[in-house]
């Protein structure tokens, strides 16, 4: 039999909580969920969000790539504006005060050279906050921004030092044998205790309104399965190593694998 990593106290704690819905609001004033776009909130853990009652909503990015003109808007600007909007919803609909909302505004696509710089932002936010457990993306190659934003999160942890963060991974996309694969983890090695929510028909209901929120996304979160959440701390990530074994699903954002592990290996270095 296959050992399971241990894991820490604090991820213990709040995969528990997690895991048993009836038990009601998980305390989250000490965790921050880090994203990269808006809408990966609602993807990664929309049913949980009522539940984490106090948590730190951070979004890395605004959503709105530069350079590529968005069918029914003007401009990046404009778009950017519309998603605001709309994470403004989602986020009041889920129950986040407005002071528990954080938005760093990086261009959409372009967070992979920045991760370093990210890392150490969020290290002093999490200082700032007493944020001592950070959920965040898997680093999975579904996106290069997702996996910047799980590196400079992985790069916070280093800075702060283990002891004085945990950080849980939820699922997005990566690549399988036959095309993208939403809702699962890839596997690692020694494997992480993992859990697996099955939304009750309420649930599933408010998860559907955070994603009719999002309505500019609408596409792209239908291919996102509403009624199962995974989280699972997370590892710790080699940097110069791409995830999923190189696959990726780069394609859309202009971004291949060795141009990420030059940019990651790179943060790795200046971070430490």
């Amino acid at each position: 039999m296959t050992a399971i990593a241990p894991t820490s106290p604090a991820a213990k704690r709040v995969l528990a909580a997690l895991a048993h819905p009836a038990c009601g609001p998980v305390p989250a004033e000490a965790a921050a969920l880090v994203v990269a776009h808006p809408d990966d909130e609602s993807i990664g853990c929309g049913a949980q969000l009522p539940r984490l009652t106090g948590l730190t909503v951070v979004h890395v990015t605004d959503g709105a790539p530069r350079g590529r003109v968005r069918p029914g808007f003007p401009d990046a600007a404009a778009y950017a504006a519309a998603r605001a909007r709309e994470l403004d919803a989602a986020l009041t609909l889920a129950g986040i005060a407005p002071e528990r909302r954080v938005a760093l505004g990086y261009p959409d696509g372009e967070v992979a050279g920045a991760i370093a710089a990210l890392a150490r932002r969020l290290a002093a936010l999490f200082t700032a906050r007493g944020i001592t457990l950070a959920l965040t993306h898997a680093y999975e190659g579904g996106h290069p921004d997702h996996d910047a934003v799980a590196l400079a999160v992985a790069g916070a942890r280093r800075i702060l030092g283990p002891e004085r963060l945990a950080v849980i991974e939820m699922t997005f996309r990566h690549a399988g044998l036959d095309g993208p694969e939403p809702g699962g983890f890839l596997p690692t090695e020694p494997p992480r205790r993992s859990i697996a929510l099955h939304l009750d028909p309420e649930d599933c209901a408010f998860k559907a309104a955070l994603f009719a929120a999002h309505a500019s996304q609408a596409e792209a979160l239908n291919r996102y399965p509403i009624a199962l959440e995974r989280f699972r701390e997370a590892p710790d990530h080699a940097f110069d190593i791409l995830p999923n074994g190189g696959r990726l699903l780069y394609g859309a954002e202009g971004l291949d694998g060795a141009r990420f592990r030059e940019l990651a290996t790179a943060a790795a270095r200046d971070i430490g």
